[in-house]
């Protein structure tokens, strides 16, 4: 089993006051103009969205309990205990894998791809050859054609299924080359790239979202810390809990039943910094 979602850890991370992210774009920002010596300043109005996108964090919480007579010894460690524990982060890490594609926004899902991608201004783009067709290395091509301006600022990935990148590979090898493997532009890690961008396999991406069809996402990976409107893909988080699942315990109770516990919980929301 993976321990992680294989994507996560290469999207940028943003910790926040809080307990949810808020961000809109400037509809018309007025542009000063030269004045002469003495001349008034440009005062007019800048002006925003009327409803900025809000992303809320959402928790997942979750416990473990075994007998207390398993743990004898004044540690309360144990393997049973910690294989548990172990169990549930897990459990918990793929559940976050899921709902990074698929969470819809609302409550208690965090919005995921499929989510956000559905806001973008280009849509939902089919094959270059009609819904339904086989993906080619044109589609991913098209797809980096429509996205927002990339003026190479911030990292974009390619992100899609085992199955996708496997005929990704073969359509190189077909059109007589082999994808490069250039270290990712956030952990180092090196990663097979098509037109500079590289490409994250998710095993969370299902192959039956329509019938027999899958999606493959471009995003852009941000916040960039100097234009923060022109930011992509975050995972966010409270800065006071930390951004990792957080176990408290072990704890045994006083009763009669003789109970080892833990109480784990993962604060975690995703967010698009752009409306391209």
């Amino acid at each position: 089993e993976h321990a992680a979602p294989q994507q996560i850890n290469v999207f940028p991370k943003l910790g926040i006051r809080g307990d949810s992210l808020q961000c809109t774009e400037v509809d018309e920002l007025a542009t000063a103009s030269f004045i002469s010596s003495g001349g008034n300043a440009d005062a007019s109005a800048t002006t925003y969205q009327g409803t900025a996108r809000k992303f809320d964090l959402r928790r997942l919480a979750a416990k473990v309990e075994v007998s207390g007579d398993i743990a004898q010894n004044v540690s309360l460690v144990n393997d049973v205990f910690e294989q548990q524990i172990q169990a549930k982060m897990l459990a918990i890490w793929k559940t976050v894998g899921t709902k990074v594609i698929y969470g819809d926004g609302v409550d208690p899902d965090p919005a995921g791809l499929q989510t956000l991608a559905a806001e973008n201004p280009a849509g939902e783009l089919q094959p270059l050859a009609g819904a339904n067709t086989p993906l080619t290395l044109a589609d991913l091509d098209n797809l980096v054609a429509n996205q927002y301006p990339w003026d190479g600022g911030q990292p974009r990935a390619f992100v899609m299924n085992r199955g996708q990148y496997k005929r990704f590979a073969g359509l190189c090898h077909t059109a007589g080359f082999t994808p490069a493997f250039l270290p990712d532009p956030v952990l180092g890690v090196p990663l097979a790239h098509h037109m500079g961008v590289c490409i994250l396999v998710s095993d969370y991406i299902t192959d039956t979202e329509s019938t027999n069809r899958t999606s493959v996402y471009l995003v852009h990976l941000g916040p960039r810390q100097s234009e923060p409107q022109l930011g992509g893909l975050v995972w966010f988080y409270n800065q006071e809990t930390g951004a990792g699942i957080r176990v408290d315990g072990p704890h045994r109770t006083s009763e009669a039943a003789d109970v080892l516990y833990a109480d784990l919980e993962f604060n975690i929301g995703f967010a698009s910094l752009s409306s391209g």
